[in-house]
């Protein structure tokens, strides 16, 4: 009975589907027909259907290969329109669900667009845009990159819920507490109450649903893009609903679409182009669950034109792809179909990208068996103004950036690209918790582009074609260098919840990029075969359903029992000569062929990896040949199997691999010749902390402005350097930078464009000195009429996102003043002599909210007269300032500060009125230098462009500011109310450079004009908060 109840339902599911392609007004009588045809199939052939039934849904499951049965998911038919000028799609939906996987008396739904009703006062969303190497754009939650012009209201409203027979039934709008921070809870949920009996299980609900300007979910310059447009029947898992949105609530659509204008809709089942305005279009009926209906629409679209007057490019038949060796041809079985929809003006980029996409995809089918996920691919520009591609069911979301961007950087728009591609598997056909299972739609997607790029590009490619000295390779900086990003004070394991992480940037590179890392590490431990076994194993058997950590250790553990534990590296040599002891190994065998080990270490733990080279020692033996005693350290807590290469001075390579499971480990090799060379993982396969201590030998690289480098590399960096004062003027000099082990050096000659002088400071720093955060430092310099010497020390706390960070630092000083000034006083004030002086600075920033902030400084200097001096005075002063976030990239900033000396100081330790620092409106002339000093200020920050401009420079960030200053100077016997106020107001333009993707430069110009000032009536320009005119 069981049996054929099971059957019954997936009966009554296809006898639904016939009616598909029916108009909506006569779904009530077509369902009594079928109901009635069902009663009596039930009743007249129950002794055939015993045998058929089970057969014929056998047939079917298996055919559209389904991970969940499609009777078990709702079915949704919907009849929609959009309102182009009011952004609104006006629906009738239409959902049928098998009761059986419901609580009897309700159901509970979710109004998805109603996540935008109103801000949330819980505080921003966390969003997930995966930081990019180089790129410093959205590093906090303040700017939101999917509300391109600020926080914009949408919604669902609900006009009426009935039942089959027409029926109103009584529902209620409730707040959604599970949904994550940053989405309104607000009307999030519609539950209905069924009556009983019911006799069909299906609900008709009338909605409108109001977009937003939204990249995702709304529309942007004409164009819109919704998957989440209408009410979505919750999951229930025998307990409770599931209602925080982690995992997908999948179901079958048939959509009939109408719009108010002219354009081309683009979905995942098929795509028309200039669909005449107010004209229904019936889209083909989904033929097995998704997690959801994108829907995109647009006037501007253009489908890419392919050789020979094609559509759609055969994804298997591409002449790049069938002229070259790297990928084979599949089976016509597994052929699909790829069509790209660009926006009129990009048709090379948009051709460049159509082809890298399938290049893509034949790779993966070829290198790791993975069925085809599509039968039709989609390549679709969208409005955005961030890089990141998004992928949909079978619609790949490519941001306009990516086509707007110079030729120059083409291999970087394609690696971009590559590192979501995977998403059309995992994250889409192989579902997870978009929570804890982050790893899984976005580490996984980022291997296999990793993986494309060095088999298209090779292993150390860099993201130009050219000049390779100034070339960030993309597996060692856009991969790795992201990978071993840290937080010291907190762990960052890949298998982690994202809400309740502690720093969300961190968590999404750590399941990015460190996830990529780690199955590249995987594969190089288990070998090719191994990994695609395992790979294909986890990919099937999870197709249409939710993965996770343990199911992904599972799959991998059975093919690694199955070679008995057993690892090998097929590139070391199987005939290697005889060491006195640790034989040759090109195979590595563990006791329990349990992989435990290798994922707590990187996915359930933050661990770090670094094997060091120790002592090397070669003494000849009596035979003639040379033996080598080669020590290696593991000096962190996570281990792998190590290869171990040494290279003779005839040229000889000899290996050896190690499991690294010991903190020390002593290799010895015998070779006809002495040792020249030691490496350790000389291939650079795992994900090592430090590469510098892998060699007998180092890498040395000097480079200018660039701060990256290959991390086996010592890098010397060139950098230039501006400051001002009253006394050299503007100042400009080229620096040079250099850290080793804990160590680093800091030196810069300038010069000083007002007294034309040679300055120069010269620091020598010792990083964790005693304990982490602690710095000791020795510095020689001369600055602004001081030659002097000395050295320092600080703490600071680690900057952990969004959390209170402070610094204290003090020093001892030997000086030697000199009258550097080219300007004039009226009276004598002393410029010359001999100082020395202790300083103690504190400096703290404290987020009291997500949109206020508050910091300060507090100083204080005076010299001692126990040691040589010719001055006696105290030098003391305070800063507060204040920042609250009103809008969207608007902001205002509050500052004062007060300093006063006591005594009598030199000219040079008095405090400057005028400045880039102070007042901006005024110069920087000893003039305007004093004893005591009282200042406030007031700047407001606004968008100037919401949209960066994109080219070889692209501009991001374009703010407007607005400011105004006021303060005192005085010098005794001067008191506050004898000073005369000073103010000026001004305004200025700030921006982010970014060049070729290589650097981003924040630059800034600030024009300032005294206010009612008899002495000083002209402008002060300013350049880069610093330099000034």
């Amino acid at each position: 009975m069981l049996l054929m109840q099971k059957e019954y339902r997936l009966l009554e599911f296809m006898l639904f589907k016939l009616q598909v392609n029916k108009p909506s007004d006569s779904l009530s009588k077509h369902l009594r027909f079928k109901t009635s045809l069902v009663s009596f199939i039930s009743l007249s052939t129950r002794f055939q259907s015993l045998i058929l039934l089970p057969a014929l849904a056998f047939i079917i499951q298996a055919n559209i290969s389904l991970g969940v049965p499609l009777e078990s998911v709702p079915q949704y038919q919907i009849e929609v329109h959009y309102h182009s000028e009011q952004k609104l799609l006006e629906g009738k939906m239409q959902v049928r669900y098998s009761p059986e996987h419901y609580p009897s008396g309700e159901l509970l739904l979710s109004l998805p667009m109603n996540r935008f009703r109103a801000k949330d006062p819980r505080g921003f969303r966390r969003h997930r845009l995966v930081p990019i190497f180089s790129l410093e754009r959205f590093e906090d939650d303040l700017e939101d990159p999917l509300f391109p012009e600020g926080f914009s209201m949408g919604g669902n409203n609900i006009l009426s819920v009935k039942d089959a027979s027409g029926r109103n039934l009584e529902y209620h709008l409730e707040p959604n507490a599970d949904l994550e921070k940053g989405f309104s809870p607000i009307h999030g949920l519609l539950r209905v109450k069924l009556p009983e009996p019911l006799k069909e299980p299906e609900l008709t609900i009338e909605f409108k649903t109001f977009l937003p300007v939204h990249t995702l979910e709304g529309g942007l310059n004409g164009s819109m893009i919704t998957s989440r447009w209408h009410p979505i029947l919750l999951n229930w898992n025998g307990q409770q609903w599931i209602k925080d949105g982690n995992t997908p609530n999948p179901g079958t659509w048939q959509v009939t679409w109408s719009a108010s204008k002219v354009g081309s809709l683009i979905t995942s089942v098929s795509s028309d182009q200039d669909h005449p305005a107010s004209e229904k279009l019936v889209l083909p009926q989904t033929r097995f669950p998704l997690k959801s209906f994108p829907l995109i629409f647009s006037d501007r679209y253009k489908l890419l034109n392919q050789e020979g007057g094609q559509k759609g490019l055969r994804g298997e038949t591409s002449d790049d792809i069938n002229n070259s060796k790297d990928f084979k041809q599949a089976g016509l079985k597994d052929s699909y179909q790829l069509e790209s929809y660009h926006f009129r003006d990009y048709p090379d980029r948009a051709d460049l990208i159509h082809q890298w996409v399938s290049k893509f995809i034949t790779f993966v089918k070829a290198r790791y068996g993975l069925k085809q996920p599509w039968e039709k691919i989609r390549v679709v520009a969208v409005e955005a103004e961030y890089e990141h591609v998004t992928v949909i069911n079978n619609l790949i979301l490519i941001p306009l950036p990516n086509y707007k961007r110079s030729g120059f950087l083409d291999r970087r728009v394609l690696g971009l690209v590559s590192l979501s591609l995977g998403q059309l598997w995992f994250g889409e056909k192989i579902w997870n918790d978009e929570d804890l299972e982050l790893w899984i739609s976005r580490g996984i997607p980022a291997f296999l582009g990793l993986r494309l790029f060095e088999e298209h590009y090779g292993k150390d490619a860099g993201i130009f074609g050219f000049i390779d000295w100034m070339n960030p390779r993309f597996r060692e900086h856009f991969i790795e260098d992201m990978a071993l990003s840290k937080n010291e004070e907190t762990s960052h394991p890949i298998y982690a919840s994202f809400q309740a992480s502690e720093d969300p940037r961190l968590h999404m590179m750590k399941v990015t990029y460190k996830t990529a890392m780690v199955l590249s590490m995987l594969e190089y431990m288990l070998g090719p075969q191994l990994f695609k076994k395992g790979f294909q194993s986890f990919t099937e058997n999870h197709w249409l359903k939710v993965g996770s950590v343990k199911n992904f250790q599972s799959e991998f553990e059975e093919v690694f029992q199955q070679n008995n534990g057993c690892i090998s590296n097929k590139s070391f040599s199987e005939e290697l000569p005889e060491p006195i002891q640790n034989l040759p190994k090109s195979k590595v065998c563990f006791t329990h062929p349990e992989l435990n080990w290798f994922f707590d270490q990187w996915f359930r733990e933050d661990m770090e990896l670094d094997y060091a080279l120790g002592s090397l020692k070669t003494q000849k033996l009596e035979e003639g040949d040379y033996l080598s005693e080669v020590e290696v350290k593991k000096m962190d807590q996570a281990r792998m199997p190590l290869e171990v290469m040494l290279l003779t001075e005839d040229g000889e390579q000899v290996q050896q691999f190690i499991r690294g499971d010991k903190k020390s480990e002593t290799l010895f090799f015998r070779t006809k010749s002495p040792a020249e060379k030691v490496s350790l993982d000389p291939d650079e396969k795992l994900l090592e902390s430090k590469r510098i201590n892998n060699h007998s030998f180092s890498f040395h690289r000097i480079r200018f402005a660039f701060d990256w480098k290959r991390r086996r590399e010592r890098l010397w960096l060139l950098v230039p350097g501006i400051d001002s004062n009253a006394f050299d003027g503007n100042s400009f000099g080229i620096s040079i930078r250099h850290n080793h082990e804990k160590y680093q050096i800091y030196a810069i000659p300038g010069y000083g464009t007002k007294n034309k002088r040679f300055l120069y400071q010269l620091d020598l720093d010792r990083a964790d000195t005693f304990f982490r955060g602690f710095s000791l430092g020795l510095t020689v310099k001369e600055q602004g009429g001081i030659r002097s010497d000395g050295i320092r020390a600080k703490y600071a706390t680690p900057k952990i996102y969004n959390r209170s960070s402070y610094s204290f630092a003090a020093s001892i000083f030997r000086e030697r003043l000199f009258s550097a000034s080219t300007e004039k006083l009226e009276e004598d004030v002393e410029e010359s002599g001999k100082n020395n002086i202790f300083t103690l600075a504190l400096q703290a920033l404290m987020p009291l909210a997500d949109n206020y902030f508050l910091g300060w400084n507090l100083n204080n200097e005076q010299p001692s007269q126990e040691l040589e001096t010719d001055f006696h005075y105290t030098k003391s002063s305070g800063s507060i300032s204040q920042a609250l976030h009103v809008g969207h990239r608007k902001w205002f900033v509050l500052s004062m500060a007060y300093g006063a000396i006591g005594g009598d100081p030199p000219l040079q330790k008095k405090f400057q009125l005028g400045s880039p620092s102070t007042l901006r409106g005024f110069p920087q002339t000893i003039k305007l230098m004093y004893d005591h000093l009282a200042l406030a200020s007031v700047d407001f920050k606004f968008p100037l462009f919401y949209a960066p401009f994109w080219g070889d420079v692209s501009a991001t960030n374009i703010q407007g500011v607005l400011f105004y200053d006021q303060g005192k100077g005085w010098s005794d016997p001067n008191t506050p109310a004898k000073a005369e106020l000073r103010e000026d107001a001004g305004l200025g333009i700030e921006w982010v450079v970014d060049t070729v993707s290589l650097f981003q430069v924040p630059i800034k110009f600030e024009v300032a004009y005294p206010l009612n000032d008899s002495d000083y009536k002209k402008p002060q320009y300013i350049l880069l908060g610093t330099l000034s005119w």
